[in-house]
């Protein structure tokens, strides 16, 4: 996704992220976030459309997040390419209560000030 695409500016962070889908757990790492979305990396997106379960901890709130998300676009894994730049899936939140949105969006301003 461009730059020009993006409604809202991403920030980076490093954080465990654990999520399901159709019955699957897997945990992996997401390398930034906003209030509408998360990168996770992966070298095994899955598909666009992919409904998830996400649930992932902020820095410094100490405040689990458990939240619906899309898989909207991805960055596949190139087996024979000699460069495999940040493989991976944004997700895009779909079901983010008030009080889980004011936390990330706190975090997140915080975040942006490191």
């Amino acid at each position: 996704m461009s730059k020009e695409q993006r409604s809202v500016k991403r920030v980076p962070l490093q954080i465990k992220v654990d999520y399901k889908s159709e019955g699957n757990f897997l945990f992996e790492n997401a390398t930034n976030i906003s209030e509408h979305g998360i990168f996770i990396e992966t070298d095994q997106p899955l598909d666009p459309g992919t409904v998830l379960q996400l649930q992932f901890t902020l820095p410094e709130t100490r405040k689990t997040l458990k939240v619906m998300g899309k898989v909207k676009w991805i960055n596949p894994f190139r087996e024979n390419a000699q460069e495999n730049y940040n493989p991976g899936m944004g997700v895009q939140f779909e079901s983010l209560g008030e009080v889980d949105r004011e936390i990330l969006l706190n975090a997140i301003k915080r975040i942006a000030v490191l």
